[in-house]
């Protein structure tokens, strides 16, 4: 309960910072040729994005494959009222110029179709597309939270490993300790009596 509080204010002190970004429409490149699509621009590396559209896509029950540079989820429904389904090819690049910030493309295509030859792109679907990133944006800042919840509890079990092994290592000093000061005791008792049998041996010399 507590973690998911910690998250929940967490997203919401990260919204209220930035505004949410949105996905465009643009063109992009497919095997040589041009073609439409949905881009949008994330605050996270390429390795971050790439896991969190992955999570996502998992959690509405499609899996992705490389195709050509292209992260491809086959036969996904981009809306309720779509009688097909539909190729997603995602690819992501860090923006030139700017440090862990990840440009996100999105081309569409219907199951099956052959972009490379197709005439006339489905403007529906590059709709779609644009929502499908924009509904993603919300998923993938979770998926980097939690990611940075697990990093830090990492950190936290790693010092307090530290810690424990410190105080460990305090009881066996303590314990050498205790035993060097009942050796030291033993050591002074041995030497006291010592010293009476010198004096004893001496007063027996003189008699002599």
């Amino acid at each position: 309960m507590k973690r998911l509080f910690i998250l929940f204010f967490s997203l919401a002190a990260a919204g209220a910072a930035y505004a949410q970004p949105q996905a465009t429409e643009g063109i992009a490149e497919f095997q040589k040729t041009q073609q439409p699509a949905a881009i949008i621009e994330l605050p996270y590396t390429e390795k971050i994005v790439d896991k969190g559209i992955a999570d996502y896509m998992s959690k509405k029950g499609s899996k992705g494959s490389d195709s050509k540079g292209f992260n491809t989820f086959r036969g996904y429904k981009l809306r309720d009222s779509q009688d097909y389904t539909s190729d997603l090819y995602f690819k992501t690049e860090r923006k030139r110029g700017a440090k862990d910030v990840t440009v996100v493309t999105l081309i569409v295509g219907k199951n099956g179709e052959d972009l490379k030859t197709r005439t006339s792109p489905d403007n529906n679907s590059i709709d779609g597309a644009k929502d499908l990133l924009n509904d993603m944006v919300a998923s993938i800042d979770a998926y980097n939270l939690e990611l940075t919840i697990q990093d830090q509890d990492d950190v936290v079990k790693k010092a307090q490993q530290k810690y424990d092994g410190l105080a460990d290592d305090q009881k066996d000093y303590e314990k050498k300790i205790t035993g060097l000061e009942a050796k030291l005791d033993t050591n002074k008792r041995d030497q006291d009596k010592q010293q009476a049998d010198i004096k004893k041996q001496k007063d027996i010399l003189e008699t002599l």
